[in-house]
């Protein structure tokens, strides 16, 4: 679970810095970055998975135009990126080996610079990577959040720890990335300008169990992208077909035939949750369809009839996909989702808003602890949807503002800000809801949404308060229209 990301240097991202809960939602029109802060986390997902080339391909765009973009038209040559994360206890490696942590608060930060190598070609280098646990005394985060010591989510530490997992100094005036034993061990260590990747994505085993719980966390990080017509079509009855599901929703029959093999009753979750979804939904129902050799799924109604998903509505589709992923037991870490109103009807999104609600941890329940950490982050264009109480507490608003940088005052460019949204004044507080710092009120970001005129309305739109998410010390900044 992240609980802190920061990004400078990253499309329209500079000095950023946001604090996350288990459930997130970020409102804002097109071209205000709300994408932006997804792909800063597929980069680093990727990146603690893939060489330094292949995770910036599997980022939009190409790599020199995923840094910031300067007024006069170059980009800048560095990006930084920092994830604070509240891990599992316990982590197991492919090969069965397991270990116990003794840190699940951790930091990781990570620089990457693109610059001409001695045979004139431009290539990607990892700058500087860093791994620690987080001091106790400084996890602001975990006192928000009233975590105790030795509690089911923070194991009790005598003694603590000063050396970080992963390092960075310079060695006889050469920068070195090096990984540390967990206990007194020694360490291994690289020239980083020699290395094709962070330290991070070479990390397979538990010999290395905090490195290890941190990749695996953010190697686990999914982006949904939903396609109706995949979602539509059967599953392979094969015993290599994938039961994880892809990101545009390809395997789902295949995920209900893995869940319907591990406990009966989930496939009876699942259609209950479609139920209070999908008024007349009374039953899903997996068909294994031995002569094509697939899994269907179909759905039986109140009233006798029985569908497959040849012939679901979209809304409807992506609603068994949320009834799927909360009911799935394996599910955990986060899940990244795009709009999930589209293709739901109006009267259904407060469901969609309570499903997404129970997709996420909550602390407060004693029962959570039995589940693996889970934290769902979706963006939305919907004034309605984030009017909905079980969210309210937990949005934030997306827009653009225009950066000015001091003793330059002709050097400006667009930056992405958010902030959080609060509820107007006669609205009863909510738990979670912002009170001090900066943010705007449902009721004016509703208002901006639903305008014709963007910048007149951005106009009207100043933010209150002292303090805001992604503040930027030292820089003025003007509404962008």
């Amino acid at each position: 679970m992240i609980t802190r990301i920061e990004i400078d240097g990253f499309k329209t991202f500079r000095d950023f810095y946001l604090d996350l809960s288990p459930i997130q939602v970020i409102v804002g029109p097109n071209a205000s970055g709300k994408s932006n802060l997804f792909d800063a986390l597929q980069l680093l997902a990727s990146l603690a998975d893939s060489d330094l080339r292949t995770a910036f391909q599997n980022v939009r765009g190409e790599a020199s135009e995923l840094f910031t973009i300067l007024p006069n038209g170059e980009s800048l040559n560095r990006m930084r990126l920092a994830v604070e994360m509240l891990v599992e206890r316990e982590i197991q490696d492919s090969w069965g080996a397991q270990a116990e942590l003794r840190y699940t608060r951790m930091r990781y930060e990570l620089e990457i610079s693109r610059r001409t190598d001695s045979r004139g070609l431009e290539r990607l280098y990892v700058e500087h990577e860093l791994l620690a646990p987080i001091a106790r005394s400084k996890d602001i985060w975990a006192k928000n959040h009233e975590m105790k010591t030795d509690g089911p989510w923070i194991p009790k530490v005598t003694g603590g720890r000063s050396a970080p997992f992963i390092s960075t100094a310079k060695e006889q005036g050469v920068p070195t990335l090096s990984l540390h034993q967990d206990g007194s061990g020694g360490r291994r260590s690289v020239v980083a300008e020699q290395t094709e990747r962070t330290v991070l994505s070479g990390i397979q085993n538990t010999e290395f169990p905090h490195a290890l719980a941190v990749a695996e966390e953010m190697r686990s990080w999914r982006f949904l992208q939903l396609n109706p017509d995949v979602l539509r079509l059967p599953g392979p009855m094969s015993m290599t077909a994938s039961t994880i599901l892809a990101t545009d929703g390809q395997f789902l029959p295949n995920v209900l035939a893995r869940l319907q093999n591990t406990d009966p009753f989930l496939l009876t979750d699942i259609s209950r949750d479609m139920a209070n979804l999908v008024p007349g939904i009374l039953q899903v129902e997996l068909e294994e369809d031995h002569k094509r050799n697939q899994y269907v799924v179909w759905v039986q109604t109140e009233d006798g009839g029985r569908f497959s998903s040849r012939v679901l509505s979209d809304g409807t589709l992506r609603m068994l996909v949320l009834a799927t992923l909360k009911n799935d037991p394996t599910q955990s870490g986060l899940l990244c989702f795009e709009e999930p109103e589209n293709g739901v009807h109006p009267f259904r999104l407060r469901s969609i808003a309570q499903l997404l609600r129970d997709l996420a941890t909550d602390f407060s329940d004693p029962d959570a602890t039995e589940l693996p950490l889970r934290q769902v982050l979706c963006n939305t264009h919907s004034p309605v949807f984030i009017s909905f109480p079980e969210i309210l507490g937990n949005v934030l608003f997306a827009y653009t503002a225009t950066r000015i940088v001091p003793q330059q005052p002709m050097q400006t460019h667009r930056v992405t800000r958010m902030v959080s949204v609060r509820a107007d004044p006669k609205q009863i507080s909510l738990p979670g809801m912002p009170t001090e710092e900066q943010a705007f009120t449902l009721s004016e970001v509703k208002a901006y949404l639903e305008s014709a005129d963007l910048g007149a309305a951005l106009d009207s739109l100043q933010p209150n308060g002292s303090k805001s998410n992604g503040a930027f010390v030292g820089e003025s900044y003007r509404w962008h229209n």
